[in-house]
């Protein structure tokens, strides 16, 4: 079996961008589904993609170690590691379907049936007032989802150094608590926003809320402030989805700056690269908590990663952003009660619903 081309598709979703799927396709009419990180300008991106299918044409789409580590422009940019990861994810769900076997058979077999998620309401909240997270948290809540996540303090200022910076933000996951009660797990994105001094000071005001996780509150390149308010927050501490590759994750474990890692399929390299950091983790007792609040592809990629890895604790799914969402893939995407099964189909267990696509279809 040989790779002949790199087929992309995109939909337009909503005022967050745009889907983008990779698929690899064979000469014995096999291929391989994965999805592109993109949202809004994503040109280099699909670029990458691109140059990286030209490079990839005529090679065994088996080989699956050799042909993402050994693409000399994998690590060139985020762009290209980008492509390397949509396409790494599509390749793994060709040979799940060339062997007829689940991606998470071919990794061990899982330990788990079904993948607990939490609702990411950020991107389908537009009212970005205390009473507009609150009504899309209590909608989340009454889909069935017992975990919920927003970023209250998108579009402040970054390096904020104190908590009344933060008042609206602060008044946001107040509103929500308040909304959706005492027994839902309620996350916290900061998004980098704070200094040392800042998030200690949001981690005490925050403190009552009873929150599952606190998330990127300072920025992670800065180890010595990390360290600082892992050591002093008295929250859990979770982070580092725009890490890349196992090497990129190195100053996490031997700093221990947070409690519960976040590796992105789209960003990190690929699956491999996930469970790969995932079994890093577990050794150092680290618990793994893949991000992607985006499309069901890498939804579909994370719950394999998810199903064979025993530290894993929670999945992120991008709630409410629209409503045919589980109508884009063939079998439908189903969850129930905030739960998402393992699927034993071959591969991803996936494909594109073509109606779909041609009703939502852009350019690319």
């Amino acid at each position: 079996m040989k790779i002949t081309t790199i087929e992309l598709t995109a939909v337009h979703v909503n005022h967050r961008g745009d889907w983008v799927f990779v698929r690899v396709n064979t000469d014995e009419g096999l291929s391989g589904l994965g999805e592109l990180r993109a949202g809004k300008g994503y040109e280099l991106q699909v670029s990458a993609v691109r140059t990286y299918g030209d490079w990839l044409k005529g090679r065994d789409p088996s080989c699956i170690n050799a042909l993402t580590r050994g693409w000399p422009d994998a690590r060139k940019d985020k762009a290209h590691t980008n492509a390397v990861s949509a396409v790494e994810a599509a390749l793994w769900d060709l040979m799940g379907k060339r062997l007829e076997a689940p991606v998470h058979e071919l990794w061990g077999g899982r330990v788990r049936d079904e993948i607990r998620l939490y609702a990411n309401i950020n991107r389908a909240t537009t009212d970005r007032t205390p009473e507009g997270f609150a009504r899309n948290a209590a909608a989340a809540v009454a889909d069935g989802f017992d975990a919920v996540k927003l970023a209250p303090f998108d579009g402040m200022n970054r390096g904020m150094e104190s908590a009344e910076e933060a008042a609206d933000g602060i008044a946001c996951m107040e509103a929500v608590r308040e909304a959706i009660g005492p027994d839902i797990d309620l996350l916290i994105d900061c998004h980098n926003h704070f200094s040392a001094k800042g998030s200690l000071e949001v981690a005490d005001a925050l403190r009552d809320l009873n929150l599952f996780w606190f998330e990127q509150p300072t920025p992670e390149s800065n180890i010595e402030s990390a360290v600082e308010v892992k050591r002093n927050c008295g929250l859990t501490l979770a982070g580092g989805e725009q890490r890349a590759f196992g090497d990129g994750w190195t100053d996490v474990f031997e700093h221990r700056t947070m409690d519960i890692v976040m590796p992105d399929q789209t960003v990190i390299g690929g699956m491999a690269e996930v469970r790969r950091v995932s079994e890093m983790a577990d050794a150092w007792g680290i618990a793994t908590s893949p991000h992607g609040p985006v499309g069901p592809l890498t939804i579909a990629a994370h719950v394999h990663c998810a199903a064979v890895a025993p530290n894993f604790l929670i999945l992120e799914f991008g709630w409410g952003e629209i409503p045919w969402r589980s109508t884009l893939t063939a079998p439908e995407e189903v969850i129930v009660k905030g739960r998402i099964p393992v699927n034993d189909r071959p591969g991803l267990g996936y494909d594109l619903n073509p109606e779909m696509v041609a009703a939502h279809r852009v350019d690319v």
